[in-house]
């Protein structure tokens, strides 16, 4: 992709956010964090094969410390993103990153704030920002911009903050867990322009809490991907039937809880593989929403040495 990189990448972001005062236990806990949109707008300096990106997204920033004066943060956001400029056979085939349009946007920002004012403050610090479409249409290497970034934050309300403390925190929850979740999808491969395959996946897991931030597990997931016939076939592999388009695999479970949501971090290993080209390891990261005490949905990315293989759209019953 270096054939695509032409300069550095100015971006300019305007954000709304809203600090919370600790009305729920959970924002107790996780030291009173703020809650965000912003809209992003990206110079990918590359006007003939990249043009521009934007995102809208929602985030998070958790506080390190609570100083007056100066603070520490980190902020995790997931939205919508829009590239200008595609790959295209005919029009712009140098385009080897990305295949769509429409693409998710994840961030990651590592920052500080400094109150300089009652109302003002200065912010800045590092971050890393992801677009991808997960494999929904190929190429998908993806476009990966690290970031220094600074800015200015005023603040519209003069009155006091007033951050409420419960005495008392809930029972920590100590029982076992165990879900079932269906999930399902499309994907691409090479080359670009060829047809969507369907993939699913069933996955159980027994899930322990550690804290009230966090759940472990182990989990059995059995991988359904129309696109192993067509990969084993172009490479003359043998071919036996829907079987080998299955892989039942084990994997290790994280989770970290935030309300109704959950972040997830899964690391497993396929038992049986027809197709070997992507190795043994797969690991899995993303969202779930509770609906209630039993249903929730949820979507994550399932990847290979770090590169997407796709995405689940799952809804699940827990127990």
């Amino acid at each position: 992709m270096g054939h695509l990189v032409r300069g550095h990448t100015p971006a300019y972001e305007i954000t709304v956010s809203k600090q919370t005062f600790g009305d729920k236990y959970w924002q107790q806990h996780y030291k009173y964090p703020v809650i965000g949109y912003s809209f992003i707008f990206i110079d990918l300096r590359n006007n003939d094969q990249l043009g521009s990106a934007f995102a809208i997204y929602p985030h998070i920033s958790f506080p390190q410390n609570r100083q007056r004066k100066f603070m520490r943060y980190f902020k995790i956001g997931c939205g919508a993103g829009y590239i200008t400029k595609v790959f295209d056979r005919i029009e712009n085939n140098k385009n080897n990153a990305i295949g769509s349009h429409i693409n998710v946007f994840i961030s990651f920002m590592y920052g500080f704030k400094w109150n300089v004012h009652r109302n003002l403050s200065i912010d800045g610090g590092l971050s890393f920002m992801h677009f991808s479409n997960a494999s929904f249409t190929a190429p998908n290497l993806g476009i990966n911009i690290p970031t220094l970034q600074l800015g200015a934050t005023w603040k519209f309300n003069d009155g006091k903050e007033i951050y409420k403390k419960d005495s008392i925190a809930p029972p920590r929850e100590r029982k076992w867990h165990y879900s079932v979740i269906l999930s399902g999808g499309l994907k691409e491969i090479s080359p670009a322009g060829g047809a969507k395959y369907g993939i699913g996946s069933l996955n159980a897991e027994v899930i322990k809490p550690v804290s009230r931030k966090s759940r472990i597990g182990l989990g059995l997931d059995i991988f359904y991907d129309a696109s192993i016939e067509k990969k084993l076939k172009s490479n003359s592999a043998d071919y036996s039937g829907i079987f080998a388009t299955v892989r039942p695999g084990l994997h290790f479970h994280y989770e970290l809880k935030i309300s109704e949501f959950s972040m997830l971090f899964d690391v497993g290993s396929y038992l049986y593989t027809r197709w070997k080209e992507d190795g043994y390891i797969y690991a899995r990261t993303g969202v779930r929403y509770r609906i209630n005490k039993n249903w929730l949905v949820g979507v994550s990315l399932k990847t290979h040495k770090f590169k997407a293989d796709f995405a689940e759209w799952g809804i699940g019953y827990e127990f």
